[in-house]
């Protein structure tokens, strides 16, 4: 017979793998916006479940876990962004998009403008950054981000009119749908 520790311990390191396996990619998609460099990203990711890890039996579900994980892989971006390290160093990890020849002129076309939207999205300053990624890439609710990012709705709602018209400005069409 199984001790019961040991039991849930077991249980303990399935639910961390599930967590993993459904949120992961959120979290290194975040982490890859917000700084802007795929080695800091997983060193993100990692230092993210190892907080979700430790954190875990204080976990209240006051909400999703998505908000929850979220919440703990921008703080940890944040972290990273104000360490004297990150001052030193230069980032230079940029999306890029390939294309083949097989490509029609409208995929290659949609290609180009959906790059230059993530090149324009990386040059605004990370409070309008983060909002973005998070109403538009992680589907998040207004109430969600300001839960995340501890300020007001009124605030999200702000900084995502001022990004959409930065947005708007740097790459021209319509940044305001």
């Amino acid at each position: 017979m199984t001790p019961p520790d040991k039991n849930r311990e077991i249980d303990i390191n399935k639910e961390i793998s599930r967590l993993v396996e459904e949120y992961g990619n959120d979290v290194l998609r975040i982490a890859m916006v917000i700084l802007k460099s795929k080695e800091l990203a997983e060193d993100v990711f990692q230092e993210t479940f190892l907080r979700v890890v430790r954190s875990y039996s204080n976990y209240r579900r006051e909400s999703s876990e998505k908000t929850w994980i979220i919440s703990i892989a921008v703080n940890v971006c944040r972290d990273y962004m104000r360490s004297a390290w990150k001052r030193r160093v230069v980032v230079t990890d940029d999306f890029i998009t390939y294309s083949s020849d097989n490509d029609t002129e409208e995929i290659i076309e949609k290609r180009r403008e959906k790059q230059a939207l993530i090149n324009s999205i990386m040059k605004l300053p990370d409070k309008y950054r983060e909002v973005i990624l998070l109403f538009y890439y992680q589907e998040m609710g207004v109430n969600e981000i300001a839960k995340i990012l501890k300020i007001p709705g009124g605030t999200v709602k702000s900084r995502l009119f001022k990004a959409r018209t930065m947005l708007h400005d740097m790459i021209g069409g319509e940044a305001h749908g």
